[in-house]
């Protein structure tokens, strides 16, 4: 049940979403959807084609493969010689979606990574422009300091499934059993919203997703703007 919406809003929203879907991504939903594997909701997938195509990242980061679907939304948004880097603790997960990074051609623009993200960030030199994290909430927070280090300024760091079924906004909705997860999301959502270096907005789509600026050096946050 989603808590962040009205199901009919929500219902409403994703009919009215779209973006570039081959037929093999569209086969990766439906497989998704019948396996209980999570994947982008229609209208935060429109969301991230839309931020991705104004941006034109030349380099990309995802935390948080999965079978590769949201992988594949960033890809398609993206220039002709840009790439996509992308890492997946899960060796299944990271398995199939290099088969499907093959199926649709894009295998050769596609870095991958096995492991734990947060020693993968801590020792990547590279910079991006576009960062998405999809990667477990609990350790959003721990990720943040690397996240904001390898984004370029004028970047976009986008990061989903950020309010939790609205847990993190009312305490009467908590889950007893998500109750480590739901206090370190606050802990992150409360650091990307007053990072000195980033403008923050929180979305209320789907399950919540922050979007958030890298400001060029000179260029005040809102945080400074507001005192």
């Amino acid at each position: 049940m989603n808590l962040i919406n009205q199901e009919y809003i929500d219902i409403f929203i994703n009919s009215l979403s779209s973006y570039p879907e081959s037929p093999n991504m569209k086969q990766m939903r439906r497989k998704a959807e019948n396996e209980g594997i999570p994947v982008l909701r229609p209208g935060a997938a429109a969301l991230i084609n839309v931020l991705a195509a104004v941006k034109k990242p030349k380099t990309a980061l995802e935390i948080g493969t999965s079978i590769g679907y949201s992988s594949l939304v960033i890809l398609n948004s993206m220039p002709e010689g840009s790439r996509l880097y992308t890492v997946e603790m899960d060796e299944g997960r990271y398995l199939e979606a290099a088969e499907n990074f093959r199926q649709e051609g894009v295998y050769d623009r596609i870095s991958m990574f096995l492991g734990d993200a947060a020693e993968i960030l801590h020792h990547m030199e590279d910079r991006f422009d576009f960062i998405f994290l999809d990667g477990p909430k609990a350790q959003y927070f721990n990720y943040l300091t690397d996240c904001v280090r390898l984004l370029n300024p004028g970047g976009l760091l986008v990061c989903d499934d950020v309010l939790f079924y609205g847990m993190v906004a009312r305490r009467e909705l908590i889950n007893p059993r998500k109750i480590t997860i739901v206090k370190r999301l606050k802990k992150f959502l409360k650091a990307v919203a007053a990072h000195p270096e980033l403008d923050t907005a929180i979305i209320p789509m789907g399950d919540g997703m922050s979007v958030s600026c890298k400001r060029d050096r000179g260029q005040r946050s809102q945080n400074e703007r507001r005192s």
